[in-house]
């Protein structure tokens, strides 16, 4: 008997529950391979933060400019609008903050439905527990009980718990990974903005007076 075969009689012997753990599973899946192609080509990585950073502390905002149209990703993407912005101190940072939270929107989409998926398979497979046990205690009492009725009925309570377990167990792995992913996002989006609001800062100081030197000459 092959593997398939082996999984389809354990399938049967689960009972109806073990249809909507099925969609769970497979939901699960889903999510979690779609979300990490999500985060494998919307992510700028780590490397594009430090290097970013760095241009921009030293005053080098063609490379900056350079390495972040050259960067696929989110923060890259953020980072390119923001250097072709040229709005006050307060209005970018009010627009740098917006478009992080609404950058940060893609990336959580669809985790939770992994939480969803991560209680409710346990759940689901304690209701199979229950409705296998009551089918076996209900066999018990009739007279001349069936054996095999009886084994059946345990078999279906056992086989729906394990089940559920499993699907959460790999639905927790899978949340716990991208909400991994979410913090280091979340850092390199704080990081890129605080040094690109810094260095527009510290431009604006240094234009101010200049500004006023010059109207004091025409004056």
């Amino acid at each position: 008997m092959n593997i398939f075969a082996v999984g389809l009689d354990y399938f049967i012997k689960g009972g109806w529950v073990m249809y909507p753990l099925l969609l769970c599973s497979l939901a699960a899946v889903a999510i979690g391979v779609e979300r990490f192609l999500f985060f494998r080509k919307a992510d700028s990585g780590r490397a594009f933060t430090k290097g970013f950073c760095r241009y921009i502390e030293n005053n080098d905002w063609n490379h900056a400019k350079a390495l972040a149209d050259h960067t696929q990703g989110e923060i890259a993407k953020l980072a390119t609008i923001v250097m072709d912005r040229h709005d006050n101190y307060e209005y970018l940072e009010n627009f740098i903050s917006y478009r992080a939270e609404r950058a940060l929107d893609k990336f959580e989409k669809n985790l939770p439905y992994l939480s969803i998926i991560v209680t409710l398979s346990p759940v689901l497979g304690l209701l199979g527990t229950v409705t296998g046990m009551m089918g076996a205690f209900n066999n018990l009492t009739q007279r001349m009980a069936n054996p095999m009725s009886v084994t059946a009925g345990l078999a279906e309570a056992l086989i729906t718990t394990v089940f559920g377990l499993c699907i959460s167990i790999v639905a927790v792995c899978f949340h716990g990974y991208f909400e991994r992913r979410m913090k280091l996002l979340t850092l390199n989006l704080e990081e890129m903005g605080n040094t690109l609001l810094e260095a527009v800062r510290k431009k604006t100081e240094r234009e101010t007076p200049e500004l006023m030197q010059g109207g004091r000459r025409r004056a």
